[in-house]
């Protein structure tokens, strides 16, 4: 588990919790929802409050109610917004960076066929 920060806001995360994850694929499907309704046409601040406000429910959705105001810190900038989601796609590729080195030292590994194995075992004999 780590802490997501993002402007004033913190939480915890843990890519690896099932609970977690069921809320993250629940704000996006809240969020593909939403978007259904942001207008294509009409006034730029309009279309930008209804996109912002999908953004809003899908923070509300993963880390709880309120969560989307914190966030923006009560403004409605689409610029942070995308602030924001860069922000958490960034942390957890890192977490899952960090994830795959810790567990690939518990990886089987294989050196293909037999043939393969013993030119592995030939090159590598030293190195043991």
């Amino acid at each position: 588990m780590s802490l997501w920060k993002f402007n004033d806001f913190e939480r915890e995360v843990d890519f690896t919790d099932a609970d977690f994850l069921d809320r993250l694929e629940d704000a996006k499907k809240n969020m593909n929802d939403q978007l259904r309704l942001v207008p294509k046409t009409g006034k730029n601040s309009d279309i930008i409050r209804s996109q912002v406000a999908c953004y809003r429910v899908f923070y509300d959705t993963l880390f709880g109610e309120g969560a989307g105001d914190a966030i923006m810190g009560g403004k409605t900038s689409l610029n942070i917004c995308l602030e924001a989601t860069d922000s958490l796609l960034a942390f957890e590729g890192r977490t899952s960076d960090e994830l795959n080195r810790k567990y690939e030292k518990y990886m089987v590994q294989n050196h293909g066929n037999r043939q393969q194995r013993r030119k592995y075992n030939q090159t590598h004999k030293n190195q043991r």
